[in-house]
């Protein structure tokens, strides 16, 4: 956006910790900022565990009071100043639904009411989407999962947990334990990130048990209890608009809910090079991103002047897709997701680490290495959302582009390069990954990573995707089956969508791995259940490209 949005008020006021009823007799509290003197205001809301009087959130509902709305910031049900006991995704759509009626009521609202939200924000919008609100107008759910289980805390059926631990420390204690200075001598330290069993972690971090910490160890299945708050594109009926980062563990949800959605409303998404944080223009990597700065919030507030107050502004003129393509560094418009010019194209692991077109020959031999969960390959980069969960701790996990050499130089990560490329190669939409291997464990995971390698020898990490391999015939997770030591199985995994372009003379690289901690729990290759378990076996892994088992990574190849 060229223009920055000009302000209507200078002077705004605060209505601080106003008691929102809830259908069961106990109040939320939220915090109203309202333009001076002004009334009967269109509205927008977002809910929070993470304090409403956090500068952020002052920060927020001061910028869209300057700009002419009544901004409300609820705590959730149990948190800070609400009243209730906090469990995580319970109650949030229908406490989210009595927020709407309360703030329709008031005398600064007119009644028009959108809402907005980052994380744990978004996914109280998607909750109240499944119900609807006759005041709801508009919805703007930025950096969520869909799929709590599968796309969120057991990602491919490996255990997030450096997020989870987090989050659930976090909300059942104070935001400063966890992001604060003392964070890695309390709770983030290696020695509690290292922690086994992992069931313990609550009470080894902060010293008591957490019920919903506890309860999602009964649930290590996609089943119904999962399923119960999966997001539902289908039950939108307001427009849309979702903002993500391509480092974000969550693009894929936005894609796919992109996707779902189609043109049945104003639907838009806005995907940058960057990963969970508000903070996009802090985001770094070890590649230029500024090309990419934008002010995310200008572009919300087009939104909501859209939607709550009915402007002619462009909005309707724009791309449904606005995404960054890295490489190309350039922003582009889109119509649909996946492209409808693409053609996935195989690139199938070859003999020798070289990573090809060409199908693979009948007799080449297997690669292979151990993965020992006692040294397990560190979190360097990527795809992960917890940059400002571990800020405090001891080795903080940072995402992004960043260069993956001295990982890739470990005995247990294999690589695989194609030559260089004689012309740039442009690569947007989703991946998957299709491997061939055998293991001396019951059961172990399997890590890929998609790597740009420039011509000065950096490893960059575009995407990745990972397989417990207990979940591999499962489609999201809902059944297991433990693996038969030294057979060959098959894993599909997802990787993360990508937009990128290779350029002349850069090469493509897939790494093939078993861990990445603390971002993943470590498979301790037992197959014992995962709560529990104490006990770690190494595992001797074998990568096979024959003709028979075609191990190859389906990029959605754009053609020029």
């Amino acid at each position: 956006m060229s223009e920055r949005p000009a302000e209507r008020f200078r002077e705004v006021r605060l209505l601080h910790d106003r008691r929102v009823p809830m259908r069961d007799g106990i109040s939320l509290s939220a915090d109203v900022y309202l333009p001076l003197r002004a009334q009967g205001l269109p509205t927008i809301v977002q809910w929070t565990p993470y304090e409403s009087t956090r500068e952020r959130f002052v920060s927020w509902g001061v910028w869209f009071a300057r700009h002419g709305y009544a901004a409300v910031v609820v705590d959730v049900r149990g948190r800070y100043e609400s009243e209730g006991r906090f469990t995580a995704w319970e109650h949030d759509g229908r406490d989210a639904h009595d927020t709407l009626t309360w703030a329709a009521a008031e005398q600064w609202s007119n009644g028009r009411i959108g809402t907005w939200g980052r994380s744990y924000g978004g996914l109280v919008q998607w909750q109240l989407a499944h119900l609807g609100h006759p005041n709801l107008e508009c919805i703007a759910p930025q950096v969520i999962h869909d799929d709590y289980f599968w796309d969120g805390y057991w990602t491919g059926g490996a255990f997030q947990l450096a997020l989870t631990l987090g989050a659930a420390a976090l909300w059942s204690s104070a935001l400063s334990l966890i992001t604060g200075s003392g964070a890695r001598d309390l709770v983030l330290s290696d020695r509690i990130l290292g922690h086994l069993p992992l069931v313990e972690l609550d009470e080894v971090t902060i010293g008591r048990r957490v019920d919903y910490w506890r309860l999602w160890w009964e649930h290590q299945v996609n089943d119904e209890y999962w399923q119960s708050f999966r997001h539902r594109p289908e039950k939108v009926d307001v427009p849309i608009f979702q903002q993500g980062g391509w480092f974000d563990p969550y693009s894929g949800s936005h894609m796919r809910s992109f996707a779902a959605i189609g043109d049945r409303l104003p639907n838009r998404v806005l995907m940058g090079p960057w990963s969970h944080e508000e903070e996009v223009e802090a985001f770094t990597g070890d590649i230029d991103l500024s090309p990419a700065l934008t002010v995310i919030r200008d572009h919300e507030l087009v939104f909501y002047d859209r939607f709550l107050r009915e402007e002619s502004n462009g909005w309707d003129e724009r791309p449904p897709a606005e995404l960054y393509v890295l490489g190309a560094d350039e922003w582009r418009g889109e119509r649909e997701w996946p492209l409808a010019r693409t053609s996935f194209t195989r690139f199938h692991l070859r003999r020798g680490g070289e990573l090809s077109i060409d199908e693979p020959r009948s007799d080449e031999p297997a690669d292979r290495y151990e993965y020992d969960p006692a040294d397990p390959v560190p979190t360097i980069g990527g795809v992960n959302s917890v940059l400002t969960m571990t800020q405090g701790a001891e080795t903080p996990v940072r995402p992004g582009p960043l260069d993956q050499r001295v990982l890739e130089g470990r005995d247990d990560v294999l690589t695989y390069t194609t030559a260089p490329l004689h012309d740039q190669l442009e690569v947007i939409g989703p991946v998957e990954m299709t491997l061939y291997a055998a293991s001396s464990a019951r059961d172990t995971d399997f890590l890929v990573r998609l790597c740009d390698v420039y011509p000065d020898g950096r490893s960059i990490v575009l995407t990745e995707g990972v397989i417990r391999a207990r979940y591999r015939d499962s489609l999201e997770g809902e059944s297991v089956e433990l693996l038969e030591p030294g057979e060959v199985a098959e894993y599909r995994i997802r990787l993360y969508p990508v937009a990128n372009v290779f350029g002349r003379g850069h090469r493509i690289r897939v790494d093939v791995t078993s861990s990445s901690f603390p971002r993943f729990s470590r498979n301790l290759n037992t197959g014992e259940d995962v709560a529990t378990g104490t006990r770690m076996k190494v595992a001797r892994q074998s990568v096979l490209h024959t003709a028979r088992y075609p191990s190859h990574v389906l990029l959605p190849v754009v053609p020029a």
